[in-house]
């Protein structure tokens, strides 16, 4: 009743006092009320069949920024697409607005014709990296044109049209950030070099393919030469624009934000990455493990994007030259398989922070099993370095945004807009002094705060003996494949699928090490988790010989409570629940004001880690895990630290926290159908069965504490 009484309250502050107050219909600039962007025009559909930018509020039409390299090898610097929206009233010269900047590769086309598996597209012939940072030759302009004339003769047929097998619209982003167009925002989107519309290679997460988009910044900071098609070398300036860029974008979009920030372009202001990747390496892997059968996926992702390399107008012959790039790019990171190599420092923007001069609003979810929540952490602690303003906020939903989430008392649109607002306009609004954490609780969706991130205290705790009596625990791998096999595909006593987060309290006992926790009451903890092991294996010099450590939260393994449950790998959401509604103005329909919804569970899955048993003694970092010079002996004890994905959680009275660990985890490590067999053969082998002995006199879980 108190939570819904909460709730109740805040949804009538919002509805009473935080609907947008509309400013007079002749306003043409921005206007800022309580430290936040107001609507000031009217919104125009640009999916509209019979769109046209005569008497829009909003212009519309897209430019081609030039580049410095020719990675497609035309002889030519790349150009990379972008549709820009600009109010009219900026286009005019009536103000300069600032830019709100999405890079999300997805948002020109994906090659749904194979999915994400380009293997029938691969061209087995080694490519040369090097190739790629050739410069092209730059094309010298033929004349100019201002936004106003190119804006007359755009033609929506450049950003309406539709992608091959998916029949999805491009720019699909386009519409994502109307809630700040309609207040005086500039909107781009832009898919990169590579994605349909553009030219070159998708390189997903190569230098070149974040520079392609830093030009995209330079450009709207007055800095760069685009041209309003690819053919007639008409120049055109961001004639609107006051220079100042915000990037954000959720996913692979996150991503970019982060990796430009690095390069330090003038003009970025500030990031806003949600579910963001900060290190390749940390996506497909994890302390010199890989989490998929091979350890190559970024090849995937790129031909997955890579619309421009089709020959074709239905995308099925692809440009042989980026087939071998694809192939190369395969190869190498699958010969690392799970150590960090050079092919993963390419991919790895979390090392140098020096470059980075601007701020960042940093956004991900504690129940996304897709990105995880390791990726934002090293993206605060890079900031962090830089001596640059962030802010990072860790909400419950999965791999998402947070429109429509009420954050400390205020929707989260509203935080954004004033975080926009200052950092694209100056307005002094304080938000930049924000608390440096919000993180969102497990018990009743509210948010807490605190003051730092990366500087935390430990408790730790005895585990409880009667459980687990032993001197030394042994983990046999053998059982899990065929476990497993029986147990996806099983039900629970009402007839549900049997849930990941019960399948490791119910392993065989074999196969795992399990210590249960009898926690102070609604104990809390906050930050990066830690597991210290001394193991010892006969398996020494094997490779990919995963240990996964997983914390659990529980009643007895059969007593339902609730907690915010997500269902899918890929696309894992909550389930959520509308409050209400309040009106965004500008003709847009109203905002819904919505809560996350728990969901009945026997075990919460809070926090997990993996590492390799043949990479003792790492650290934190991806780079700590490069392939061992020197041999393990069999049957000697080392020792590990697994560093659980960052997380805050708070048990409920008469809950446990039960730490299991045990071998390769089938819900991370995606691998094919042999290894459900449990069959034994060379143990070097990535996945075959292995074992190893747990010294428990020397385990010891950490609890992180961070400063309030």
């Amino acid at each position: 009743m108190k939570k819904l009484l909460c709730i109740l309250l805040t949804l009538t502050m919002l509805l009473a006092l935080g609907a947008p107050a509309f400013a007079d219909e002749a306003a043409k600039a921005p206007v800022f009320k309580d430290g936040a962007a107001q609507p000031i025009l009217q919104y125009s559909n640009l999916r509209d069949e019979n769109y046209t930018n005569e008497d829009s509020d909003i212009l519309r039409f897209c430019v081609y920024v030039e580049t410095d390299h020719d990675t497609d090898g035309d002889g030519k610097a790349d150009l990379v697409e972008a549709l820009v929206q600009v109010p009219r009233a900026a286009a005019e010269g009536v103000y300069k607005a600032g830019t709100i900047y999405d890079p999300t590769p997805y948002g020109a086309g994906t090659v749904e014709e194979y999915g994400m598996d380009p293997t029938q597209l691969l061209n087995p012939a080694p490519f040369d990296y090097n190739r790629l940072y050739e410069p092209g030759e730059k094309r010298t302009p033929a004349g100019s044109m201002t936004t106003l004339e190119a804006a007359a003769i755009a033609d929506p047929a450049v950003w309406n049209y539709k992608v091959p097998y998916s029949n999805m619209p491009g720019y699909i982003y386009a519409q994502a950030y109307d809630y700040y167009l309609v207040r005086g925002f500039a909107v781009v989107e832009a898919g990169g070099i590579g994605t349909y519309g553009s030219e070159g290679y998708e390189l997903c997460g190569f230098d070149l393919e974040r520079d392609a988009h830093a030009c995209v910044v330079e450009w709207l900071a007055g800095k760069r030469t685009a041209y309003t098609d690819p053919y007639n070398n008409i120049e055109i300036a961001a004639d609107w624009s006051n220079g100042n860029v915000a990037m954000t974008g959720c996913s692979y979009g996150g991503t970019l934000p982060f990796e430009v920030a690095t390069s330090g372009v003038e003009g970025l202001k500030t990031i806003i990455p949600f579910a963001g990747i900060a290190s390749w390496y940390e996506y497909t892997n994890s302390q010199g493990a890989p989490l998929y059968n091979e350890a190559d996926y970024a090849h995937t992702l790129a031909f997955y994007n890579s619309g421009a390399a089709f020959l074709d107008d239905d995308w099925t012959v692809i440009n042989d030259d980026y087939a071998s790039f694809l192939w190369q790019l395969s190869e190498d990171q699958r010969a690392t398989n799970g150590d960090y190599d050079d092919i993963w420092a390419r991919l790895d923007y979390s090392v140098d922070a020096s470059k980075i001069n601007c701020s960042a609003l940093i956004v991900h979810g504690m129940n996304d099993f897709n990105v995880c929540t390791k990726q934002s952490d090293l993206m605060a602690r890079s900031f962090a370095r830089a001596g640059q303003n962030f802010k990072l906020v860790l909400h419950q939903d999965g791999h998402n945004i947070l429109n429509g989430v009420v954050v400390n008392g205020e929707l989260w649109q509203e935080i954004m807009n004033k975080w926009l607002s200052h950092y694209l306009y100056g307005v002094d609004n304080g938000i930049e002094n924000m608390p440096t954490v919000s993180v969102q609780s497990n018990l009743d969706g509210s948010f807490k705060t605190y003051d730092t991130w990366d500087d935390f205290t430990y408790d730790t705790f005895d585990y409880d003996k009667t459980v687990n009596p032993e001197d030394v625990s042994h983990v046999d791998t053998t059982a899990i494949g065929p476990f497993y096999a029986q147990y996806k595909d099983g039900t629970d006593e009402l007839g549900k699928p049997n849930s990941r987060d019960n399948y490791y309290l119910t392993l065989p006992q074999s196969a795992c090490s399990t210590y249960v926790f009898e926690l102070p009451e609604n104990y809390s903890f906050c930050g990066v988790p830690e597991v210290h092991l001394r193991l010892s294996t006969r398996n020494a010099g094997g490779n990919g010989m995963v240990i996964s450590a997983l914390l659990i939260d529980t009643i007895d393994g059969q007593t339902p409570f609730k907690a915010y449950m997500t269902k899918e790998r890929m696309n894992n959401t909550l389930p959520k629940h509308t409050l209400g509604v309040t009106e965004t103005g500008g003709g847009l329909s109203r905002t819904k004001v919505i809560e996350f919804v728990q969901s009945n569970t026997t075990a919460k899955l809070i926090t997990f880690g993996h590492s390799d048993l043949a990479d003792y003694g790492g650290g934190y970092e991806g780079r700590d895990y490069t392939k061992k010079t020197e041999e393990m002996k069999p049957g000697e004890y080392y020792d590990y630290t697994i560093y659980l994905q960052p997380s805050s959680y708070t048990f409920q009275p008469g809950h446990k926290a039960v730490l299991v660990v045990t071998g390769w985890d089938p819900y991370r490590a995606l691998l094919d159908e042999d290894y459900f067999s449990g069959a034994v053969s060379d143990s070097s082998q990535s996945g075959d069965t292995y074992s190893f002995n747990i010294d428990n006199s020397a385990f010891e879980l950490r609890f992180p504490q961070t400063a309030q």
